[in-house]
């Protein structure tokens, strides 16, 4: 059996899987012609919960994602298997006249359309927002761009990293005098899909109680990740004074850190509250703390001296165990600690793995056995499921463009050769 044929009989089975399975978004059509990681992710959740996601690409300029972080083992590449889960890949060439109306037949079609070109970009090409919501009445439009649709920066182009420099955060994620340092995975870029989500059901739950119509979300990149640091930019605004940097600490509680342990482990510990911080004081052997004014309240443990003392007396009793005892002797006093794990002891984790955190998957093509996170939250009647991940560049185009929109297997074909798709 050709590769094709098989892809197609795998995404006929799951489409028609969706229909009898007990997932919530079931029945919603959503078409994600957005690339990289923050927008599709808002795609990504709602497939998650059955949502139908028609991933549309160009043919010839697919989503860069595909080819990030490629092994080397079995050419899968971590970052589209997993952003690109629960979706049926078509491919679709929006400079012919063909392709536009192949993109105007989803269009009609689909509740939700997600896209993340500049400012500008759709309305050249002859598909503007507008004009869309003229097709389909009632499609919601969620877009995002590095700065938003207005604004002096909008026409700027804007990644991730661009998102979180701008936004405060890679100021505030530094050692005390130390260079300002990038988060380590897509932050602004999860954030932003997840509350890219989160606007696209506020939409269409609008729908049901009524308010019929389409909408337009504008998504920047770095509101999402500025609003979450809210508090330090209103301490500014009352103070005159910009918070800066602590390290793996907050300016407003004390004790919240990391410590190495005997073994060369590190644990992480937030014992801020009154009571754990008593018992921690008195843990590390060292009760006469919590008596003295400097440490009385959190308020007087915050400033500086004081703190550096109370991390000094944490890290030389936490220094002097390994791991194990350290967190159990914590536990047992109702002091929260925990380990801090690398992905291969989070492969191993008994909680990670009981709790069903981490779950096994096919690759249809090559039949590896992915493990990856699962869904993030639980529904008690209707859980979401990660049921494949991302497939093949237009994988589902025959599955679509003949189920979907009724074109014959000749004319996919003729499509094909043309470069429409």
């Amino acid at each position: 059996m050709s590769i094709r044929k098989k892809l197609n009989e795998f995404i006929l089975g799951q489409r028609a899987e969706v229909n009898f399975a007990r997932l919530p978004l079931r029945g919603l059509r959503v078409i994600d012609m957005a690339t990289v990681m923050a927008a599709p992710f808002a795609a990504t959740l709602m497939g998650d919960y059955g949502a139908d996601i028609i991933k549309v690409e160009n043919p010839s300029n697919p989503d860069a994602i595909r080819g990030w972080g490629i092994i080397e083992k079995t050419r899968i590449s971590p970052f589209w298997a997993v952003v690109g889960r629960n979706k049926f890949p078509v491919t679709l060439n929006l400079k012919t006249a063909e392709g536009k109306r192949i993109f105007t037949g989803l269009i009609k079609k689909a509740d939700v359309l997600i896209e993340n070109m500049r400012p500008g970009a759709m309305e050249k090409l002859g598909i503007g927002r507008e004009a869309l919501i003229e097709e389909n009445p009632g499609l919601v439009i969620g877009t995002v761009s590095g700065y938003g649709q207005t604004g002096p920066f909008s026409n700027r182009p804007g990644f991730g990293t661009l998102a979180e420099g701008f936004s405060g955060f890679t100021y505030l994620n530094a050692q005390p005098d130390g260079p300002p340092t990038n988060a380590p995975m897509a932050l602004a870029d999860f954030i932003t899909g997840a509350h890219l989500a989160f606007a696209i059901m506020i939409c269409l739950r609008g729908q049901e109680r009524g308010k019929k119509g389409g909408q337009i979300i504008d998504m920047s990149l770095y509101e999402p990740l500025f609003g979450m640091l809210g508090p330090d930019f209103l301490s500014y605004f009352l103070t005159g004074k910009a918070p800066q940097p602590k390290g793996n600490e907050l300016s407003y509680v004390v004790p919240r850190n990391n410590y190495r342990t005997k073994d060369g482990k590190w644990v992480t510990l937030s014992g801020a509250a009154q009571g754990p911080f008593e018992r921690l004081m008195e843990c590390v052997g060292h009760p006469e703390m919590n008596a003295d004014p400097r440490f009385k309240t959190n308020e007087e443990r915050i400033k500086e001296g004081n703190r550096q003392i109370i991390n000094q007396v944490i890290s030389d009793w936490i220094g002097s165990q390994d791991a194990e005892e350290v967190i159990h002797t914590c536990e047992r006093l109702g002091i929260t600690i925990g380990p801090i794990a690398n992905m291969e002891e989070i492969g191993k984790d008994l909680h990670f793995l009981s709790r069903g955190s981490v779950i096994e998957i096919e690759d249809p093509v090559t039949g590896t056995l992915l493990k990856i996170p699962n869904v993030p939250f639980r529904l008690l009647n209707a859980p979401g499921k990660i049921r494949f991940p991302g497939l093949p560049l237009g994988s589902a185009n025959e599955v679509i463009y003949e189920d979907l929109l009724g074109y014959s297997r000749d004319e996919v074909e003729n499509l094909r050769a043309s470069k429409a798709i």
